[in-house]
C-alpha cells in the first residue's frame, strides 16, 4: 500500500508558477518523491478553484496559457476528495479549534480523515496547527516515502 499525503494549495500551486514562489525547490522535490514512490497525493475538491483563482489573478497567463494550465492541472498524480458532510464537519470542527479559515481546515480535515500528513507552505496554516503532529512544513518536509 502506498503511503498517502495531503498537499494543499500552497504546495500544489508551486508546480506550476515558477516565479515570485519561495520553496520551489522543495516544492519540485516534493512532486520527484510522489512521482519515484508512487506516492498517493489526496486534496479536497475546494484546491481546483483555488488554483484555478490564482492562475487567473496572479499569473498574467493568457486564455491558451490558463487552458494549458487547467488542463496540465489534470495530469497531476492527486485524488480529489468530494466535498461529504463528515469531511465538512470536521472542517468546521478543526477550524474553530485551530483559528483557520474553512478553506484551510479543509485541507487539515481531509488528512485526518485519511490519517496522513498534510504538507503546506503557508507558514501561518503550520503555525496554528502545530501542535497536531500530521502537520508539515514544505521547507521542511523531507522524505515522505
Amino acid at each position: 500500500m502506498a503511503p498517502k499525503i495531503v498537499i494543499d494549495t500552497s504546495v500544489l500551486i508551486k508546480w506550476f508558477k515558477t516565479r515570485d514562489e519561495e520553496y520551489l525547490r522543495e516544492a519540485r522535490q516534493l512532486l520527484e518523491e510522489v512521482d519515484r514512490h508512487k506516492v498517493e497525493v489526496h486534496v479536497p475538491a475546494l484546491l481546483l478553484y483555488e488554483v484555478g483563482n490564482i492562475l487567473l489573478l496572479k499569473t498574467g497567463l493568457g486564455h491558451a496559457a490558463l487552458d494549458e494550465a487547467v488542463e496540465r492541472l489534470e495530469t497531476l498524480p492527486f485524488v480529489v476528495a468530494p466535498p461529504a458532510a463528515p469531511l465538512l464537519k470536521q472542517a468546521l470542527r478543526l477550524g474553530r479549534e485551530f483559528s483557520l479559515t474553512f478553506y484551510d481546515a479543509s485541507f487539515l480535515a481531509l488528512a485526518v480523515e485519511l490519517d496522513c500528513p498534510l504538507v503546506t507552505a503557508d507558514r501561518r496554516l503550520f503555525e496554528q496547527a502545530r501542535s497536531l503532529q500530521r502537520i508539515r512544513h514544505l521547507s521542511r518536509v523531507g522524505s515522505i516515502a
